[in-house]
């Protein structure tokens, strides 16, 4: 191995495999992969490598890494250097996915080389043999991904901003900051597109030199569309300003909105139970998107909230619940607890607290009235019960699913 470059990989989930199989053609790379499943003092004597790819899942702000962060890489870093043609970067606290997806399905519907990648589950790095000068890649983007990244998209879109992730990051300012990369690199001649009504977003995009569109959900009164809630218009508003600037029709935009039914997961209608609605939200995993989805309904509703707590306030989610238009909570796993105590310090007495989905289901199912509906909307991750919130939205189904 003398001669070669020593590169090392930092955790083995999905971006650490990518990268693996990506960076593994170069002969001229001797690689290495670090993770904590195979011993607890895998950050020692990183300074041996001369570049070190960090995955998501491992925090930034380790002591070990600030160490050697001058040797520090990423995947996201990698693509960001090696594609060819536009890059859309989409970042947010909600509807990155729901944004991403809307916003490609209209660049494919226009005719353009559109591809999809990042945070939502595709392969940037497999990719990069099929870009050229024409193509177009719309890049979802988390803190995680962002935190140490050194060069904004040409074209940035930044949706609502809520408080998320304190599980992972310090401070409240530490997510902030890591959010903003994806405007503070951008030139003048960039664009970036945000949340206008929501003030964390605007600070955000105050860090572009680049040209800012403000938008907001009265902008889609010219769009028919089947997505409930203004947080849904938001990002139908941010998604057809973005395919505007890359120079698709009006009636190309309007066309794909009038069809687009959503993302699973979020907002997802799941069936009809003498004469009430279940909807599966399980991607709101933070306060700001549980409340937007309950307000995207007008109907009575009871709520399934809880979780795996993220260490995020749940004091505004607990002013939501009180309102008149929630009928019962019924509270489950280990967040339950937590937010109990705001949702007594509230002066409520419309809840009931459960261990699992499966009692919280039922108890929903029991305490609800014909035109109600019931919304799964968590406030909180998955981790205590699930693998994620895809696999805690699909047992969410399957449950509702048994009712006759």
């Amino acid at each position: 191995m003398t001669g070669k470059k020593k590169i090392a990989i930092l955790g083995l989930g999905l971006e650490g495999r990518w990268l693996f199989n990506y960076l593994r053609r170069d002969k001229n790379s001797a690689l290495a992969v670090l993770d904590q499943k195979f011993g607890k003092n895998y950050l020692k004597n990183l300074g041996r490598f001369d570049v070190i790819y960090r995955s998501p899942g491992v925090p930034y702000n380790l002591p070990q890494i600030q160490k050697v962060k001058r040797k520090m890489s990423s995947l996201t870093k990698l693509f960001f250097e090696r594609a060819k043609g536009k890059v859309v970067g989409i970042t947010g606290s909600v509807g990155k996915t729901t944004t991403a997806t809307l916003l490609h399905r209209i660049l494919k519907a226009a005719g353009k080389d559109v591809r999809l990648a990042g945070n939502i589950g595709k392969n940037p790095l497999a990719l990069l043999p099929k870009l050229s000068g024409k193509s177009v890649t719309i890049f979802e983007l988390s803190s995680f991904q962002l935190q140490d990244l050194d060069r904004s998209p040409g074209l940035a879109v930044v949706l609502d901003v809520y408080e998320e992730h304190l599980d992972k990051h310090k401070t409240l300012g530490e997510y902030l900051r890591a959010k903003e990369n994806i405007a503070r690199f951008q030139k003048r001649s960039d664009f970036i597109i945000y949340a206008g009504q929501n003030r964390r977003s605007k600070k955000i995009a105050s860090r572009s030199p680049g040209k800012k569109i403000a938008v907001f959900a009265s902008d889609c009164e010219k769009y028919e569309t089947l997505l409930p809630g203004r947080a849904n218009l938001r990002n139908i508003a941010a998604a057809a300003a973005a395919a505007e600037l890359l120079g698709v029709k009006s009636g190309v935009i309007k066309k794909v909105i009038r069809t687009f039914r959503g993302i699973e997961h979020r907002l997802e209608y799941v069936r009809a139970v003498g004469g009430i609605k279940f909807y599966n939200d399980s991607k709101a995993t933070n306060v700001g998107s549980a409340v937007a989805g309950l307000d995207a309904f007008k109907e009575n509703k009871i709520v399934l909230a809880g979780g795996h707590s993220k260490n995020l306030s749940f004091r505004p989610y607990a002013k939501r619940l009180v309102k008149p238009d929630v009928s019962w909570v019924v509270l489950f796993g280990k967040a339950r607890r937590e937010i109990t105590r705001e949702l007594r310090r509230a002066k409520s007495t419309r809840f009931s607290s459960v261990s699992s989905l499966d009692q919280a289901v039922r108890e929903a199912r029991r305490r609800a009235k014909k035109g109600e509906i019931i919304i799964l909307s968590p406030a909180a991750a998955s981790f205590d019960a699930f693998k994620n919130y895809d696999e805690r939205g699909e047992y969410f189904k399957k449950l509702v699913r048994r009712f006759k």
